[in-house]
């Protein structure tokens, strides 16, 4: 059985998604409801969620990835976090960087992640052993 720590029971829960590729648009994307249950429930905060990618929207982005002709040229990560915060009346943020720019030390406090496409596909373990080295919990 799984057990929350009763800091996460006491404030916002941090959550930040690194990249928003096809894997982060999909964890994003049923973030929300978790949200609106964490409320329902009682959470005093609900979800505080950060949206990190460097990319900008490209043409072969709007085949796999829920993008349109209308958004490339755009920064992934804004157009992600505009269409939850307008929907869902959130005031979630987004990062125009890559998680390689010392997103280790300016990025404490987060609880939770998702891995990019590109990591995934090319094996890069490091976002995963950052993250549960330094961002668990803010440590």
């Amino acid at each position: 059985m799984h057990t929350l720590t009763a800091e996460l029971l006491r404030r916002e829960v941090r959550v930040l998604v690194v990249g928003c590729g096809g894997n982060g648009t999909a964890v994003a994307a049923g973030l929300p409801y978790l949200h609106q249950a964490m409320l329902v429930a009682g959470h005093p905060g609900g979800l505080q969620v950060t949206l990190m990618d460097g990319d900008i929207i490209s043409p072969a982005n709007c085949v796999r990835q829920p993008f349109s002709s209308a958004e490339i040229g755009l920064a992934k990560a804004v157009v992600m976090v505009s269409r939850r915060n307008l929907f869902w009346g959130l005031s979630w943020t987004a990062r125009e960087q890559d998680w390689r720019l010392r997103c280790r030390d300016r990025l404490r406090g987060y609880t939770g992640s998702a891995d990019t496409d590109r990591q995934t596909r090319t094996g890069m373990a490091e976002p995963r052993r950052l993250l549960a080295r330094s961002w668990q919990f803010g440590r």
